[in-house]
């Protein structure tokens, strides 16, 4: 492990020479008592101890206390992936979809192959959560006999590589109807409106699997977050 303790800044040295002497004399100090001796929040603790290169404050304090670092599991890399998703997520994204939906008295819901089947999910919690009109579409050129006016079109995609959704987008705007496409990877190759798009993350899977073989895990994070949000 390479303790990065030169990345601290004045504030943040004086923080851990503070819980390094505390820690001599308390061998069971925990986050929340470290942040009150050192007046700070135990999100600053927090974030201070992973700058320095440790897991967490457990694995830190241990560190202070001499004992002995316990071996980090190694994690596949769709678990990688996810604390990757989950440490840059940014949740105005939920509270703008959740808008949307709360403003709407039609919820049409879209995606192709094992996405759509995430739609199917969708659907059942928006069913149990608010009185609408939520249907999900089985095929696109369905889409455009549901659009009316008070419709939101949802499509979901993992890389919007493999289908081109101008289409059904233009045929929400001739029925005056919102549309959003919520996609996982970022992909700047798109010629749409960023106003009609929502990226849940910068990064890619691996660029050799096809379509149907990518996972739909952070859509289904997502959509159990924007359940939640509707909820409250």
């Amino acid at each position: 492990m390479k303790i990065q303790l030169d990345r601290m800044n004045d504030l943040e040295i004086r923080i851990h020479n503070h819980l390094a002497e505390e820690s001599q004399n308390k061998p069971n100090l925990t986050i929340t008592e470290a942040a009150k001796l050192t007046g700070v929040s135990p999100s600053k603790i927090s974030k201070l101890v992973k700058k320095i290169g440790f897991s967490g404050y457990k694995e830190y304090f241990r560190f202070l206390t001499g004992k002995e670092l316990v071996k980090q599991k190694k994690i596949n890399s769709e678990f990688a992936r996810i604390q990757n998703f989950m440490d840059n997520f940014d949740d105005s994204s939920v509270d703008y979809l959740a808008s949307l939906i709360q403003k709407s008295e039609k919820i049409l819901l879209f995606g192709y192959g094992p996405t759509n089947v995430c739609m199917e999910y969708f659907e059942y919690k928006l069913n149990f959560t608010l009185n609408k009109n939520v249907i999900r579409v089985g095929h696109p050129s369905l889409i455009p006999n549901l659009l009316t006016e008070d419709s939101l079109l949802l499509i979901f995609s993992v890389s919007g590589k493999f289908a081109n959704f101008n289409p059904l987008l233009e045929e929400a705007k001739e029925h005056h109807a919102k549309s959003l496409l919520v996609m996982e990877e970022l992909n700047t190759d798109l010629a749409l409106d960023t106003s009609e798009i929502i990226f849940l993350t910068k990064f890619h899977q691996n660029e050799q699997l096809r379509s149907h073989e990518k996972t739909r895990t952070i859509f289904m994070i997502y959509i159990e977050e924007v359940i939640r949000k509707l909820t409250k």
